[in-house]
């Protein structure tokens, strides 16, 4: 059964190590990617996330509760497979030439209004992400884009400064979201809001969405893939920050699932349960310290690398993951090795992990001079993962001499440490649980460490990590590519711009009569409830 390897990875005595990864072997072997697809019908579904949705239009998608509704309705030119893979969504994909992509619509793909999805609509999605002016949080996935045309009613080429072989996987997440050209118009800035909707070509659409209460989506009757056939009549994804009340709805019936992504200190309680079953998948989210500003005491390498050392992390991996997650060995979570694997497992395998030395860690903060100096960590009470990882750091910290002010905030208030540069004013560092938007270690990693990278926060530079990265962008072949991401990674461990913590496994809870969620991250980008349903 499926559950069995959820069960596995929760007990200390079925021999995945976080410690263990030898060169070659998958250090996700034995999670499961998706589970078995529904066989019965079901009226509806409340879904939680971790607060309320804060937008629907995917330029501004920055979230688990707006990947997890987006996806749920909307559909990108391609697609992630459960494993992470690239595969053909609305459109399939060629290179006539290293500085060509054209993308060719498949047939009969249609708006939920029943009007056809045409190249003008490709043209005008992928535009809106890449206008500054519209304020988006994509428009850096397109900064190796010259052109973007359509050459016919269903093709649409993309022509390149350079070449750029990122740009396929940064495609079928957020950033390739078709949407309905005439339909955006009308709305105007109410697109994507409350006082407005939106137009996708998913398996469910939007009924509505109040604030508060939840975005309600419904099966989509005319859905143009004759190969899908949604069970689920009405899903309601529902922001709720309280650990206990996501617990207790989760227990009684009144939430039927959710990726408790920073809600996971009951998932031994709710493995136990007989109300719900748990998943476990691969991650590719990367639990880490950002560290927000160099200008302070974190701008020594010796005080980053001394945090990193005191920090206990099977204590988190323990206590704050009830044991579904990794020590780490990078930045990026081997969970987003979704091509070159073999290439990526045997470089994982042979970094160090990250382990603990608290004598060491003392003496590189008295090397640099910085024993009784104080680090200012943003963080809330609300959500317990980030609660969990400022309680370790506020103990590594003082373990080796540091002292530890708070910045606390609402759960809902949290994201404005990434996105608001006044909010992080005062700030050295702030836990976070940080991904990518596809299958690829360096779709995450180009972004902290590249000059200008989207979070990028405090101008770190270093021209040894930035010219592989910037190599790999441009291989086309995927081993080769993945080498050069790999030596991007191991020398981001050595430099630390962000301190990894632990790599967490995706954790999915359904309701025992529910089957056929994605349980791996391809949920955040690719449709991941097409195969919902009841179980036999």
């Amino acid at each position: 059964m499926i559950i069995a390897a959820a069960v596995c990875v929760l007990a200390a005595s079925c021999g995945r190590s976080a410690n263990s990864s030898p060169g070659g072997v998958s250090p996700v072997k034995g999670l499961v990617s998706i589970t078995q697809a529904g066989v019965k019908p079901v009226s509806s579904v409340v879904w939680a996330t971790n607060r309320d949705v804060i937008s629907l239009d995917p330029i501004f998608a920055l979230g688990y509760p707006e990947y997890t509704a987006e996806s749920l309705m909307c559909e990108s030119v391609l697609r992630q497979a459960p494993d992470g893979s690239l595969e053909p969504g609305l459109a399939t994909i060629s290179h006539p030439s290293p500085a060509t992509t054209v993308f060719t619509l498949r047939p009969g793909v249609r708006f939920w209004d029943g009007h056809p999805v045409t190249s003008a609509d490709v043209v005008y999605s992928l535009g809106r992400q890449m206008n500054p002016k519209l304020g988006g949080s994509y428009g850096w996935v397109f900064d190796r884009v010259a052109s973007i045309t359509a050459t016919s009613q269903d093709q649409v080429t993309v022509t390149l400064k350079q070449p750029d072989y990122w740009l396929d996987n940064e495609l079928s997440s957020a950033a390739g979201i078709v949407i309905e050209k005439s339909f955006a118009e009308k709305e105007g800035t109410n697109y994507g809001t409350p006082a407005g909707s939106i137009m996708c070509t998913g398996a469910y659409m939007l009924k509505s969405w109040t604030p508060g209460v939840g975005v309600v989506a419904v099966r989509n009757p005319h859905y143009w893939n004759p190969s899908v056939h949604p069970l689920v009549g009405q899903i309601t994804i529902k922001g709720i920050s309280s650990i206990a009340s996501l617990t207790a709805g989760l227990e009684t019936g009144a939430i039927q699932g959710d990726y408790p992504a920073s809600q996971v200190s009951t998932l031994d309680q709710l493995e136990h349960d007989g109300a719900v079953r748990v998943y476990l998948g691969p991650g590719w989210t990367t639990d880490a310290f950002v560290v927000a500003s160099l200008k302070g005491v974190l701008g020594s390498l010796d005080v980053r690398r001394a945090l990193s050392l005191a920090l206990n992390r099977q204590g988190i991996i323990n206590s704050v993951y009830e044991g579904a997650a990794l020590m780490p060995r990078w930045l990026s979570n081997p969970g987003t090795f979704g091509y070159g694997t073999s290439v990526f497992d045997r470089a994982y395998g042979s970094s160090p992990a990250l382990t603990q030395n608290i004598a060491e860690a003392r003496k590189l903060v008295k090397q640099a001079g910085d024993s009784g100096k104080t680090i200012t960590i943003g963080t809330t009470s609300q959500l317990p993962v980030y609660a969990g990882d400022a309680g370790a750091y506020q103990a590594a910290a003082l373990a080796i001499g540091l002292k530890v002010a708070f910045k606390a905030v609402s759960a809902q208030d949290f994201i404005d440490f990434f996105t608001d540069p006044k909010f992080r004013a005062g700030v050295d560092g702030f836990p976070g649980l940080v991904f990518g938007d596809s299958g690829d270690p360096a779709s995450l990693l180009s972004q902290v460490v590249l000059p200008g990278g989207l979070q990028n926060f405090d101008g770190f530079s270093d021209p040894a990590i930035t010219a592989a990265l910037e190599q790999a962008r441009s291989t086309a072949n995927p081993d080769r590519r993945a080498a050069l991401v790999a030596e991007a990674e191991e020398l981001t461990a050595q430099q630390l711009p962000w301190i990894p913590d632990v790599e967490p496994d995706t954790a999915l809870v359904l309701a025992k009569g529910l089957t056929g969620a994605v349980s791996s991250s391809a949920y955040l980008y690719a449709p991941w409830a097409n195969q919902l349903g009841g179980t036999g």
